[in-house]
């Protein structure tokens, strides 16, 4: 593909409406999905891109979707890890509602939730 056709893709993409369902798709070069949902006045890319980079994983695509005028939008982050797991659990730590993940590999297991869930209500004390 030559670069003014890969423009050219990139521009129709972002002409077309976006569609919730264009969210779970993933590409070959992309092994997992989180989104999440987040307040606009709480949105910072910056920061959502910190917690993901310090997990050694990096963003391949972002799509943003609001839900409402002005309240919460759909962030859809397409990472290029096989496991999420230190991943979402980094953005439990800093608040972040996760909506959906998926993962090629790798699951997060009722046991290992409630350990974490009773360290952070231990922290909390």
């Amino acid at each position: 593909m030559s670069t003014k056709e890969f423009i050219k893709n990139q521009v129709e993409k972002l002409l077309k409406p976006l569609a919730p369902e264009h969210f779970t798709e993933l590409s070959e070069n992309e092994n997992s999905l989180i989104i999440l949902e987040i307040p606009l006045k709480d949105y910072l890319l910056t920061e959502i891109a910190r917690i993901v980079e310090s997990n050694n994983a990096h963003i391949i695509a972002l799509s943003v979707f609001p839900i409402s005028v002005n309240a919460e939008l759909l962030v859809s982050l397409k990472l290029d890890i096989s496991d999420l797991t230190s991943v979402l659990r980094s953005f439990e730590r800093f608040n972040y509602k996760v909506v959906y993940f998926y993962m090629k590999e790798g699951i997060i297991t009722d046991i290992q939730k409630e350990r974490l869930d009773e360290l952070l209500y231990y922290l909390d004390m």
